[in-house]
């Protein structure tokens, strides 16, 4: 592997385990407040998996520089992260000073994040089963079980919001509203993507693995009459709204620094500590 395409390859592979350490440190913070007792367990299961998919990717990343997981997941600069903007805004329960919430809203935006962001990922992994790189294919091959369930729980909650009443309905749309931009968002690509097609190391670039998306999230919309702002023009789909990015060029907003400041904290104690 020349040096540029292991340069490449890195900076993929932080993409993809910075995208599950984020959303797994977001999804951990519903333990103890979800909506039901079974959510707590639920969330906090989701969680856990997804930093340990995390761990696998740094892992992989670590070996192809010789570098420290730890290091990678601790203590890299703030803007050194490339996950989608998507995933790091704080979705639980806020408390305005008159006591006021929106905790079901909040609910439903972290339903809506996860079960769009799985419906992604499964299509970016399932394409990686054939990379040529080895260690890759092998990693993705552990983890597609338990990314099964975890599009089972989304999809039984997507289907939850859109039916069971008005109320919650309205819940699911004023949660997709606030979404698209940064849903949208998650197909920008890393640097060095077309090196890593050119070698066979991934099979498509994340940005066209939209169309795919698509058309597997849209039957969800239909069955439920919830407004899709987008359609099909021929063989492609058309979105009308402008995708926020720059998370994976490691540009973020005010959600990513107060959770990267408390993620780190403990860490940053002892940087040099054997723990």
């Amino acid at each position: 592997m020349s040096p540029e395409t292991q340069s490449a390859l890195y900076r993929y592979l932080l993409t993809i385990g910075d995208d599950e350490l984020v959303l797994g440190s977001r999804d951990a913070e519903w333990t103890g407040i979800a909506p039901i007792i079974e959510e707590d367990v639920a969330f906090s299961s989701l969680a856990q998996d997804e930093i340990g998919h995390a761990r696998l990717f740094y892992g992989l990343a670590a070996e192809l520089v010789d570098g420290d997981v730890d290091f990678i997941a601790y203590l890299r600069h703030k803007n050194e992260y490339y996950h989608a903007r998507l995933l790091e805004s704080r979705f639980t329960v806020f408390y305005d000073p008159e006591g006021n919430h929106e905790g079901s809203v909040e609910w439903a935006k972290a339903i809506v994040r996860r079960f769009l962001y799985d419906i992604f990922d499964e299509l970016r992994l399932e394409l990686l089963v054939s990379s040529t790189y080895e260690p890759l294919a092998n990693a993705v091959q552990k983890i597609q079980r338990e990314e099964k369930y975890h599009r089972w729980h989304g999809e039984t909650w997507w289907k939850m919001l859109a039916t069971t009443s008005k109320t919650t309905r309205t819940y699911l749309e004023k949660a997709l509203d606030s979404l698209w931009p940064d849903i949208l968002a998650m197909f920008e690509e890393a640097p060095g993507e077309d090196m890593l097609l050119a070698e066979g190391i991934i099979a498509q670039r994340t940005s066209d693995l939209q169309d795919a998306w698509f058309e597997r999230i849209y039957p969800y919309f239909k069955e439920g009459n919830v407004p899709f702002p987008g359609g099909k023009v021929g063989l492609y789909w058309d979105f009308w709204v402008k995708p926020c990015f720059g998370g994976r060029q490691g540009e973020h907003g005010e959600g990513w620094d107060e959770l990267y400041d408390e993620m780190t904290s403990v860490r940053k104690l002892a940087p040099e500590g054997a723990w």
